[in-house]
C-alpha cells in the first residue's frame, strides 16, 4: 500500500470558522491564564473521513471529529462535511464547541507537556469549551479512571463532570497548578499518589463521586 498521499491546503476563509476560532482563543487565553499571540494553532479543515484518516494516518471510528496533530495545528471535519461523515448533527453551536474542545488540549498541553492521564485532559477540554450542558450527570462514576493513557468514547461521559467538581472543591487555580505537575508524574501509579497527596482525597469512583 503506498505511503505517498497528494495534499492540497488553501487559505479558508469562512467567516463563521474564523469567529469561532477567535472568540474560542480569547476565551481559552483567560482560561488558562496562558497569553498565547505567538505560534498561535492553526486549524486544517477536510471533508471526508477518508482524508481525515489519511492525516491522521489510521482509522478513526464515526463519532471523532476533531483531533491534534501537534502543539498548535488541529485537524476538523469542516461544517459542510460535518453530518455526512460523521455520527454528529451540526449546528453552530456544537462547532464553535468543537474547536474550543480541541483548541483547550493545545492549551493544556503548555502545562502538562502531554502528560497523561486522558481523563484529565479531556475533562479540562469537554469543561473549558462548555459540552457539559449538553451531558447527564451520570449518577455514579465508573469508567473514567480506566483512561490514564487510553483514548475511548465512554472517558467524555465522565471526565467533564470529574473536572468540574475539582474546581468547587479546590478552586481552578489550584487544579490548574496540579496539571503543572504532571510532567514530573511519569507513571499511573506515581499520578495516583501524587493526586491523593496533593487534593488530600483517594483517587476512586467513590470518593471522586461524592463530590459531584
Amino acid at each position: 500500500m503506498s505511503k505517498v498521499f497528494n495534499v492540497q491546503a488553501k487559505r479558508n476563509n469562512n467567516k463563521k470558522v474564523n469567529a469561532f476560532y477567535n472568540r474560542a482563543m480569547e476565551e481559552l487565553k483567560h482560561f488558562y491564564e496562558i497569553n498565547w499571540n505567538e505560534n498561535t494553532p492553526s486549524i486544517l479543515l477536510v471533508d471526508s473521513r477518508e482524508e481525515f484518516d489519511i492525516l491522521v494516518g489510521k482509522k478513526t471510528e464515526s463519532w471523532v471529529v476533531g483531533t491534534a496533530l501537534g502543539y498548535n495545528e488541529l485537524l476538523l471535519l469542516s461544517p459542510d462535511s460535518y453530518e455526512k461523515e460523521s455520527i454528529h448533527k451540526y449546528s453552530d453551536e456544537e462547532y464553535f464547541s468543537l474547536i474550543k474542545h480541541e483548541l483547550s488540549h493545545l492549551f493544556y498541553t503548555i502545562l502538562s507537556k502531554g502528560a497523561p492521564p486522558v481523563w484529565l485532559d479531556e475533562g479540562f477540554a469537554i469543561y473549558s469549551s462548555g459540552q457539559l450542558s449538553t451531558k447527564k450527570k451520570p449518577k455514579e462514576l465508573k469508567h473514567f479512571l480506566e483512561y490514564y493513557s487510553k483514548v475511548g468514547e465512554d472517558v467524555y461521559s465522565e471526565a467533564g463532570f470529574v473536572v468540574e467538581a475539582l474546581f468547587k472543591k479546590y478552586s481552578k487555580k489550584k487544579v490548574l497548578d496540579f496539571i503543572k505537575l504532571l510532567p514530573k508524574l511519569n507513571e499511573e501509579k506515581v499520578f495516583k499518589e501524587a493526586f491523593e497527596k496533593y487534593f488530600k482525597l483517594d483517587l476512586t469512583y467513590e470518593r471522586i463521586g461524592e463530590l459531584l
